[in-house]
Parts: structure tokens; C-alpha cells; sequence
């Protein structure tokens, strides 16, 4: 389906097709400029793998540009013969809009993604055709930038205004579908994403969102399966497998390297996860108590670190993990407290107190500020019977975590290319367990 036809003078035409099959500039009249297919924007987006971007928003970020661009080459006329000065300025701030936004979304800014799409709706869409498609295309940038900031609650209704836009668009509703999983809602992403299949890949764009929300949705019905064979109350639980110690970890880079504690993995001959994928021991440090490992699959998301000024006594903290393999939830729990202390027991700086309980199997999980990002790595909890014994008193909630200049010193040392941002927007409570739960691993240690 041809997409936009504009004539530039004398020059040709200059065409864009739906299907993203083939984008061709030039004619008889002028020459051929070449041509770029699909296949090639592919393999170009596959070098850069590591920004992680969705190739769709690339494909289409490409056409709004070149749109614009053949827009502001027809206004030219028309300007010398009386056109508004603000009229063809507002072309050229778009064309500046769209290739700052692909730019931000190439480094993964994505609080200036956000930014630019808000100002493309404001401004832009009166000036192409279809208006009803470039409208959804911005909202579904908006709504990405917005997932990939944690701001879940934020990009349902983005989304949903994307699905009320274009509700033939299968890429709506796998960015709903994608809000809502991360937020814990599984039977409402499982119908989000449904409603993407069945609209189908119609077009390269639509074809991406169609095979992730087949992905997405695999993971929910596992999830799901999963939940179903745990049955609350119907029988004794069992206890943890004989042999064998339990721990937490997370990832936190792309290569899939994943964070634990020392003491997680001392003495162990084989260390898997839960689900019997093999791990390896790579770097460790006893006096922090902490220990990386390398996992032989590829993550779906990895742990952002916080930077920045540093946590504060009295700062909401989240802690997450797999605690009492066999008694609790597979699924994994949070857990919600402050930072108690800024130092462990008798002021080592090493580590901090937090008030969230924890429990054995807890160690290695992640600890997250307001914002979601890694302050810390759990560690321990003061052991209540030993200190009732010396104080006659029993301590309530005293646990503690690696401070987040030790973890970031070992990873530092490690070489391992974790991702860090700056704390400023709390995030609920939902939104930072939804995260967890994609990046936190259950550990099996076999000795």
C-alpha cells in the first residue's frame, strides 16, 4: 500500500511503502539514489543488539523523517510565494524532532523519548497523511519510553488511546499488554496480547509486535501453569530438597552475568537455576560477601543501578528474593521496609541495615530504592535467637545488605557492563516487584 506520494518540483517523486518492503528514492527524471530494503535496516539494527530497541520504532522513526524531510523540500515554493515563516518552521522543527528522538532511542534515553514524541503529537501530525497512523506510531514510542522507565501505571492509558487511535494496529495492544504484565495484571496482558495475534503481522511493524506478544504470552502460560499446580491449603508443603543450600541472584548486564552472595555459592560442585540451567562461578569476594556468575542463556532484561547522590537513612527500600524454597511462593516475594542504618553491625560500611524482612533463600536478591534501581545486595538477618539470649530482648526486622559502593566496586573490578541511572521519580511499589521478578533468579547449589 502506498503510504505518501509528494512531488518535489522538478526532482521526481518520492515514495514510501507500508510494507516496509522497499524504500526508493528517485525516477527517470533524475537519477537513481539507491535503495535500502528491510532485510539491510535489519541486520544494520541486529550490530547495535545491545541498545535493545524495538526495530519497529526505528523502521517507522526512518519514514516519519524522510516524510518530513520531502514535506519541508515541497514547502519551499510555496514559502517564497507568501507561506507563513512559522509554517516552515514548524516542518523543520519536526524533521529536528524525529532525528533527535531515533537518536534517543539508539542510547536508550528514553525520558527524552517520552519528551520528543509529546512534542511530534503536539506539533507534527497536522503536517502528514494519516494522520490517525502517525498518531498511534507516536503513542506507541510514548508508551515504550514509559515501560522501559518503570512508569507502568503511566503507559496503560498511552496505550489504550493508541488502541482507540488504530484499533487494527497489533502493536497497541502488545504495548498494553506489555504495561499490564509488568504490573502483575496476567489475565488482562494475556487478553492484550491475544487481541495482537489475532490481528496479525500485516505489515513488517505489526509482524514484530505480533511475534513478541507470542513470546510474552508463552511466559505468561507458563506462569500461570505454574501457579495452577500449586494448590494453598491442599496438602502439608514440602520441605526443601535434602542436600541442597537455596539463594538469590539477579542479572545485571546483557552478556548474563548474574550478582549473588560469596556465601550463596562457597562449597557448591554445581550451581543451576531453578528451572536446571547451569551457572559458573566467574569472580568472588569473601570480605563483601559477594560473588558473579555466568549464566549460558540470554537475559529479557537486566538490574539498573543507582547513581547519583547516595541513599539516605530513612529512604523506602524494596527487597526481593526466593525465600524457604518449598514453603513459600516459586513466584518469588517482595518485601518492603527503610534504610535503617547507613552501616552494619559495630559501623562496618560494608554493609547497611534495612527493616524489610528476609528469610533464608533471600540472599543475593536485589535490594531497590523508590525509584527501582539496585541500592544493595541482601545479606543477612541479625539471627533474633543468639541476640535474645545475650539481651533478653528479641530484635524486630534487622537485616542487612551490601552497600551499593561495594557492589559497584566489584562489578567495576569484574569489567561487567551494568546499567545505571539516576534516582528521581518514585516508582510504586507493583512497578518495582514487576521488574524484580524479571531479573531476579532462584539459585540451586548442590555441594
Amino acid at each position: 500500500m502506498l503510504l505518501s506520494v509528494c512531488k518535489l518540483g522538478t526532482l521526481g517523486l518520492f515514495t514510501v511503502w507500508s510494507d516496509g518492503s522497499n524504500l526508493q528514492l528517485g525516477d527517470s527524471n533524475c537519477g537513481s539514489y539507491g535503495k535500502m530494503t528491510s532485510e539491510q535496516h535489519t541486520l544494520e539494527r541486529r550490530k547495535r543488539k545491545a541498545s535493545k530497541m524495538h526495530t519497529r520504532r526505528i523502521n517507522w522513526a526512518l519514514v516519519s523523517s524522510l516524510l518530513i524531510a520531502c514535506l519541508s523540500w515541497g514547502l519551499a515554493p510555496a514559502t517564497a510565494l507568501g507561506q507563513s515563516y512559522a509554517d516552515a518552521e514548524t516542518v523543520r522543527f519536526c524533521d529536528r524532532n524525529v532525528n533527535a528522538e531515533t537518536d534517543a532511542m539508539h542510547h536508550q534515553q528514553w525520558a527524552l523519548v517520552v519528551s520528543l514524541a509529546r512534542d511530534y503529537m503536539d506539533r507534527c501530525l497536522d503536517l502528514l497523511p494519516d494522520r490517525n497512523n502517525q498518531e498511534a506510531l507516536a503513542l506507541d514510542r510514548i508508551s515504550l519510553g514509559l515501560v522501559r522507565l518503570g512508569k507502568f501505571d503511566d503507559a496503560i492509558p498511552v496505550s489504550e488511546r493508541c488502541v482507540t487511535v488504530k484499533p487494527d494496529a497489533a502493536f497497541c495492544y502488545e504495548d498494553l499488554g506489555d504495561a499490564l504484565w509488568k504490573l502483575g495484571r496476567l489475565v488482562d496482558a494475556r487478553k492484550a496480547f491475544e487481541r495482537a495475534i489475532n490481528i496479525g503481522g500485516y505489515d513488517s511493524m505489526n509482524a514484530v509486535a505480533v511475534e513478541n506478544a507470542k513470546r510474552n504470552l508463552a511466559v505468561i502460560s507458563k506462569a500461570e501453569e505454574a501457579r495452577k499446580s500449586e494448590t494453598p491449603g491442599a496438602s502439608e508443603p514440602s520441605p526443601p530438597t535434602e542436600g541442597k543450600k537455596f539463594g538469590t541472584g539477579f542479572l545485571v548486564s546483557n552478556q548474563g552475568h548474574i550478582l549473588t552472595n560469596n556465601h550463596v555459592v562457597a562449597g557448591c560442585k554445581t550451581l543451576a537455576t531453578r528451572d536446571g540451567k547451569p551457572l559458573q562461578v566467574i569472580s568472588r569476594n569473601a570480605s563483601s560477601d559477594l560473588a558473579l556468575l555466568q549464566a549460558n542463556f540470554a537475559p529479557s532484561a537486566v538490574a539498573v543501578f543507582r547513581t547519583g547522590p547516595a541513599p539516605k537513612l530513612g529512604d523506602s527500600v524494596v527487597a526481593f528474593g526466593f525465600p524457604l524454597p518449598g514453603l513459600l511462593s516459586s513466584e518469588g516475594n517482595v518485601s518492603a521496609g527503610i534504610l535503617s542504618a547507613t552501616s552494619g553491625l559495630q559501623n562496618d560500611v560494608r554493609f547497611v541495615q534495612i527493616s524489610a524482612p528476609v528469610q533464608p533463600g533471600n540472599s543475593g536478591g536485589p535490594l531497590f530504592d523508590s525509584s527501582g534501581h539496585v541500592i544493595g545486595v541482601v545479606v543477612a538477618k541479625l539471627d533474633a535467637v543468639k541476640v535474645a539470649q545475650l539481651t533478653g530482648d528479641v530484635p524486630q526486622n534487622v537485616n542487612f545488605a551490601v552497600n551499593l559502593a561495594e557492589v559497584r566496586a566489584f562489578l567495576d573490578d569484574a569489567g561487567v557492563p551494568y546499567r545505571k541511572e539516576v534516582s528521581q521519580h518514585a516508582t510504586p511499589t507493583s512497578s518495582i516487584a514487576a521488574t524484580a521478578t524479571q531479573v531476579a533468579v532462584a539459585i540451586e547449589c548442590t555441594p
